[in-house]
């Protein structure tokens, strides 16, 4: 059975995989802003970066090499990393929870879970964590069952996580605790290996500590600002804010079966003391609660949590068929009803953010219109409408060359992905945003006398500062139509003669 379950799974593996290259070599989405801004880095390599470290550049830059930049290009790494993250769930069952059959029916849920599902076609940094993540946890188990040579394989893949995510720093705590406090396994507090696998994971996050110092810790004042320092105004509706968008993200009735299944697991494995149910309590209740906590001191992203549920998957798949085998006949039928509509709940909502067309007819324009759909479309027809306006300016006989900008990074990095020949594209700072990579970057402060397209979002005018930094600015409005009655408005101006423009000196928002 255990070949029967590897090979089916497999199997299933590679066709979601299939079907999901196609999906991004043909589907109907183009690049999030994120996506495009990470594309950008992929084409400037270095150590680190302004918010993230460089690993989700990396990928990029290795598959767009091959498959230029495209969509197809930027995406497939992700396909990838879901597929093999989902094999390590599979992996994750059979060692923590003994069963390949739990590990078959968990890597199966979590492609029904829209975080998942949705994750597994755009190139992002959870895609990264969820791997490693659950890479760490395996190797982990294996280390803690006695195998010392696989602390330094955790500390390695702990390391690789950092620069994929830095929220893969949380496996520190995690395993802390769980040596702490399950005094079987206190005297690997006293060895060389637990440390030494920090220690090796430091070397692995020194590129981005390095990088770090020499651009004056950006990221974590990043970081800082990010997470917040103060109370939330209205806390309790920042708390209620993060558990529904878990419940939205997962959907309610697996969301009820994930905290169900990592409650029955940590109880049951401090009653049987058992390593694996303990690793998969640790590794999942402790980092949810620290984000459920955090919700009551300001707003928490809803993907922050992702990484709490790797284990809390095979852990509910787990304590579901303990309660089911239990169970007397009739509640039987009960635990039938509630798991089927649980996962095809799951895998209807999944379908439909690939394919949400259906809900117009229901009377959900504004939801195609609106977030999280507005982020993913209407930007290669602004690049079409771009290259086209640079276009006629290139021809117009002046011979000045014409350089591309905006007021918002994700404005910038679309362009740069989307505009024909994808030029360098940069980011104006007025003062009023917060710092990003853009400001990191050369600027365009040395373009004098040089002609420039100035992209806003929405029905805008030009601010005084850029305006003034030119002889002339004429506004062109620009209409993306994305289906019948749903439009992306832009303001485009048409600026010449550059008479240079100074950043600010420093940033007080990062």
């Amino acid at each position: 059975m255990m070949k029967s379950y590897r090979a089916r799974l497999i199997a299933v593996l590679v066709c979601l995989a299939v079907l999901r290259a196609l999906y991004v070599a043909y589907g109907p989405f183009d690049l999030s802003p994120d996506e495009a801004h990470y594309w950008d880095w992929s084409r400037r390599l270095d150590l680190s970066y302004y918010s993230k470290g460089p690993m989700v550049a990396y990928v990029i830059a290795f598959f767009t090499s091959i498959f230029g930049a495209t969509d197809f290009g930027v995406r497939i790494g992700t396909v990838i990393l879901s597929a093999l993250s989902s094999y390590m769930i599979f992996m994750l069952g059979r060692e923590l929870f003994e069963s390949e059959k739990v590990g078959f029916y968990a890597a199966l849920l979590v492609n029904a879970v829209p975080l998942y599902s949705i994750g597994a076609i755009l190139m992002t940094t959870d895609a990264l964590l969820v791997f490693f993540w659950a890479a760490s946890i395996y190797s982990l188990k294996k280390a803690i069952d006695g195998d010392k040579y696989w602390w330094y394989v955790s500390g390695a893949l702990i390391g690789l996580g950092f620069l994929g995510k830095y929220i893969a720093v949380l496996l520190y705590p995690v395993v802390a605790l769980y040596l702490f406090i399950v005094r079987e396994q206190r005297h690997w507090l006293k060895r060389f290996e637990p440390y030494g696998a920090g220690l090796l994971s430091l070397v692995f996050a020194t590129p981005v500590i390095y990088w770090n110092i020499s651009h004056g810790q950006v990221t974590i004042k990043h970081t800082m600002g990010q997470a917040g320092t103060e109370a939330a105004f209205l806390p309790w509706k920042s708390f209620f804010d993060f558990l529904g968008s878990q419940a939205g993200l997962v959907t309610p009735l697996i969301f009820a079966g994930l905290v169900y299944g990592a409650i029955i697991c940590g109880r049951e494995g401090f009653r049987s003391k058992k390593n694996g149910l303990l690793l998969a309590f640790f590794a999942s209740a402790p980092v949810f609660l620290l984000f459920l906590f955090k919700s009551l001191h300001g707003k928490v992203q809803g993907n922050w949590a992702v990484a709490s549920y790797v284990t809390a998957v095979p852990a509910a798949v787990w304590a579901i068929t303990l309660a089911y085998d239990k169970a007397a006949r009739g509640r039987k039928k009960i635990w039938k009803g509630v798991i089927s509509v649980g996962v095809v709940l799951g895998a209807v909502v999944s379908i439909l953010a690939y394919f949400p067309w259906p809900l117009e007819a229901l009377g959900a324009k504004k939801m195609i219109s609106g977030p999280p759909y507005n982020r993913v479309t209407g930007w290669s027809g602004l690049g079409d409408k771009v290259s086209g306006i640079k276009r006629m300016m290139d021809s117009a006989g002046s011979g000045v060359p014409v350089f591309i900008m905006s007021d918002t990074y994700q404005i910038a990095s679309e362009l740069a992905f989307y505009v024909d020949g994808n030029p360098v594209v940069y980011n104006v700072d007025t003062g009023s945003r917060r710092m990003n990579q853009y400001d990191l970057w050369p600027g365009f402060e040395g373009f004098t006398g040089q002609d420039a397209l100035y992209v806003k979002g929405g029905a805008e005018s030009i601010e005084p500062q850029v305006g003034s930094a030119f002889e002339r600015c004429e506004k062109e409005a620009v209409r993306i139509t994305i289906r019948e009655g749903i439009n992306k408005d832009f303001s485009v101006f048409r600026c010449y003669g550059f008479k240079g423009m100074d950043r600010p000196d420093s940033h007080e928002r990062y």
